[in-house]
């Protein structure tokens, strides 16, 4: 029989205490971020209010592609010149877009025929580079935007083709980290420089675009 385990109990002051980290962290997040009074948030919220507020931040990545993909359509409309008509009309597909539908974030067939997805993968862990799932994420949005999809309202075959992504820094560099290791993006994705023409409709152009305020 193995002799038991001796626990010495911890004598003095933590030097790192996990529960007061997270309050701090959150505390400040509404104090800084709402501009409210500090005080205690942490403490104020039963199991109950956490639950709603987990609930409630679940969704937080659908109401940042929204604004993105409102950016994005701003951007498209800017870059080919469409009259206000059809603005609106872009700018409405996208509000009555269901969130994960299965179609394209963004398209339209005339005057000029595009279709979009917007990926807004922030890489993990604040680094640099996208993890294998964000990898393989964007990996099959350029391939649905080259082949199509099943349930998509149009075909992109005779369309431009753009994945549009959020303009940070760290973006950019998990980007062009991407294109040096997935033979798909190397191939397939060219990001869009000052002046360049979009007129090829044999790859997918990335477009960098800052959420409007």
């Amino acid at each position: 029989m193995p002799a038991p385990v001796h626990i010495e109990p911890m004598r003095g002051k933590l030097k790192y205490n996990r529960e007061n980290n997270l309050r701090k962290r959150f505390n400040l997040f509404f104090s800084d971020r709402f501009d409210l009074p500090e005080r205690d948030y942490y403490s104020s919220l039963n199991s109950e209010g956490l639950v709603a507020l987990k609930s409630m931040l679940s969704g937080i990545n659908n109401i940042l592609t929204l604004k993105v993909t409102l950016s994005f359509s701003n951007w498209l409309s800017e870059r080919f010149e469409l009259d206000d008509s059809v603005r609106a009309e872009l700018e409405r597909s996208v509000l009555m877009a269901k969130p994960n539908s299965n179609g394209y974030d963004i398209w339209l067939g005339y005057p000029v025929a595009f279709v979009g997805e917007v990926k807004c993968n922030i890489p993990i862990n604040n680094g640099l580079v996208y993890g294998s799932a964000q990898r393989a994420g964007i990996e099959k949005d350029v391939i649905g935007l080259l082949n199509g999809k099943l349930k998509a309202s149009i075909n992109p075959e005779k369309c431009l083709k753009f994945l549009a992504f959020l303009d940070l820094p760290q973006i950019r560099s998990a980007n062009e980290h991407l294109q040096s290791v997935s033979e798909i993006c190397k191939r397939n994705l060219v990001i869009v420089g000052t002046g360049m023409k979009l007129n090829r409709l044999d790859v997918v152009y990335g477009v960098y675009v800052s959420i409007n305020t």
